[in-house]
C-alpha cells in the first residue's frame, strides 16, 4: 500500500478559526493494484506537525473542526486522546448541540447536581420527581402569591371569622415574623425550609412548638386557596416537632393570695377572682364581660367564642369570690381595664412587694406563670375529688387535670384558699358625714 500525492492543482481544504487554520491535502492510496482516495489532515501542535489520514472526506472534515476548534481554545492536550476517549467527546458535543450547551459547562452543573443529591440518587430520579411535583403544582395552583400576601389575606379571613382582639394580636405578631422570613411565593416553601426555619429560633421548644402550629395553620388556608400543593401538607407532617418537657406546675399558697388582695387596688380584684376563685385563663379574663357574671344565680358563662376550646362552660362562684364582686359588679362591660395580661402581672407583684417593705419583710414576692389558674385547678380537685367534674369548670380534658393538679394540696388548703374574704367594715366607728352633720 503506497500514497501519492495530490496533484499541485488539487488546494487543500483550508478550515479556520480567528488565527488558526488547518488542512486536508488530497491524495491516493494505492492498495491491492486499485487506487482509492486519501485524505490527510495536517497541522501543527505547539512546534510539532501533525499528520491524520481518512478514507472519508466527511470525516477528515469533522475532524478538522474539532482540531481547529481546540486550538483555538488552547486545548491541543484533547487531540492527544486515544480513540475511545476522543469518541465519548464528540458524542458529548454532538448531545449538546442542540441544546446550545457548552461542553464544560454541562459537566460543571451535573457535577454540583450530583453532590447535592442524597447517596444513591440519580439525577434523572430528581428531575422526574420535580417535574411530577411541578406538574402537581400546576394543576392544583390557580393563583400565585407570597408568603407576606398570604399572611395579610389569613388575617383579614380571622378578622372577618370574629376572631378576638388579643389573638388577632398574638396571629400578627407570629405570621409576621414567618413573612418576613419567606418574601417568595408560597408554592416554593418546603418542607425543609420549614424545618430549617424552626431550627433557626432562639427561643424556647415550647415557644417553637406555638409557633409551627400557626405557621402550620397558615399553610393549610394556603392549601385550601390553592395557593399551594395538597402534597404540602404531607411534607409539613414530617417536621420534627422538638421536645416540650413538662415544667412543675407551681401554684400560690393561700397566704399569699390573701397577700394579693390585700395589697392590691380595686382595678386588679376582678383579675385575682376570676384567675384564682373561678380558674379562667388569662385570655378568658380578657374577654369577660360583666353580662356573664350572674352573682344572683351565682355563677359565670365562659361564652364559646370566648374559650380557648371553642366550648361554652358554666363556672360556679364560691362565697369568697361572690364577697369580692359584689361591690365592683356592673351591669355590662369588660372586667379588666387594661387588655394585656403582663400588666396585671406586674402590677400585683409590685403591690405586695411593696407592701412587704413597708412590714419590714425581706422576702420578695415572685409571681408564679400561671399561677392562678393552677392554683384554683389544684384546690379544687381537692375540694370535688372528682377529675371530670373540676375539668368542666377549668375547661379542659379529665385526663390534663388529673395527670397536672393531682394531690398537689391537701382539702384544709383548699378551704383555707376558698375562705379567703375581703375585710370586715370595723365596727362602732362613726362615719364621716355623721361627724359633719
Amino acid at each position: 500500500m503506497k500514497a501519492k500525492p495530490s496533484s499541485a492543482s488539487t488546494k487543500p481544504f483550508l478550515i479556520k478559526r480567528g488565527n488558526v487554520s488547518v488542512k486536508i491535502y488530497t491524495g491516493t492510496n494505492t492498495f491491492n493494484g486499485g487506487d482509492y482516495p486519501q485524505y490527510t489532515l495536517a497541522y501543527y501542535d505547539g512546534n510539532s506537525r501533525r499528520k491524520k489520514t481518512f478514507s472519508n472526506l466527511d470525516e477528515a472534515k469533522r475532524e478538522a473542526e474539532l482540531t481547529v476548534t481546540k486550538l483555538a481554545n488552547g486545548e491541543g492536550a484533547v487531540l492527544r486522546l486515544i480513540s475511545i476517549d476522543r469518541a465519548n467527546y464528540l458524542q458529548a458535543l454532538e448531545t449538546l448541540r442542540p441544546l446550545g450547551k457548552d461542553l464544560r459547562f454541562a459537566i460543571a452543573e451535573y457535577a454540583e447536581a450530583i453532590k447535592l443529591l442524597p447517596h444513591g440518587t440519580t439525577l434523572r430520579d430528581a428531575v422526574t420527581d420535580f417535574a411530577r411535583r411541578r406538574n402537581t403544582i400546576t394543576e392544583s395552583i390557580t393563583e400565585s402569591i407570597t408568603v407576606p400576601k398570604l399572611v395579610a389575606e389569613y388575617l383579614e379571613a380571622k378578622t372577618k371569622a370574629g376572631r378576638s382582639q388579643a389573638h388577632l394580636r398574638d396571629l400578627r405578631l407570629r405570621l409576621t415574623r414567618f413573612g418576613e422570613a419567606f418574601q417568595l411565593p408560597v408554592a416554593q416553601i418546603t418542607g425543609k425550609l420549614v424545618q430549617a426555619w424552626m431550627d433557626g429560633l432562639k427561643v424556647a421548644n415550647r415557644t417553637k412548638l406555638n409557633e409551627l402550629r400557626h405557621v402550620t395553620s397558615l399553610l393549610t388556608f394556603a392549601v385550601r386557596r390553592k395557593y399551594a400543593p395538597r402534597d404540602f401538607l404531607t411534607e409539613l407532617e414530617a417536621v420534627e416537632r422538638p421536645e416540650v418537657t413538662h415544667s412543675q406546675t407551681l401554684i400560690f399558697s393561700p397566704a399569699e393570695l390573701s397577700e394579693m388582695f390585700d395589697a392590691s387596688r380595686e382595678m386588679l380584684i376582678p383579675w385575682l377572682v376570676f384567675g384564682g376563685l373561678c380558674g379562667l385563663r388569662s385570655a378568658e379574663i380578657l374577654r369577660l364581660d360583666w353580662r356573664d357574671v350572674n352573682l344572683e344565680r351565682r355563677f359565670l358563662t365562659v361564652q364559646a367564642f370566648n374559650s380557648k376550646t371553642a366550648q361554652r362552660r358554666l363556672v360556679p362562684l364560691s362565697d369568697s369570690a361572690m364577697a369580692w364582686l359584689k361591690p365592683l359588679a356592673k351591669d355590662e362591660g369588660r372586667v379588666v381595664s387594661h387588655l394585656r395580661e403582663n400588666w396585671f402581672y406586674a402590677e400585683i407583684k409590685a403591690s405586695v412587694n411593696r407592701a412587704r417593705r413597708s412590714a419590714g419583710i425581706e422576702a420578695k414576692f415572685d409571681w408564679k406563670r400561671n399561677g392562678l389558674r393552677h392554683s384554683f385547678c389544684s384546690y379544687r380537685l381537692a375540694i370535688t375529688q372528682d377529675a371530670a367534674k373540676t375539668s368542666l369548670e377549668a375547661g379542659n380534658s379529665p385526663q390534663m387535670i388529673f395527670r397536672h393538679y393531682r394531690e398537689l394540696t391537701t382539702e384544709d388548703e383548699a378551704k383555707e384558699w376558698f375562705g379567703v374574704m375581703p375585710p370586715q367594715p370595723i365596727k362602732n366607728v362613726i362615719p364621716l358625714q355623721m361627724v359633719a352633720n
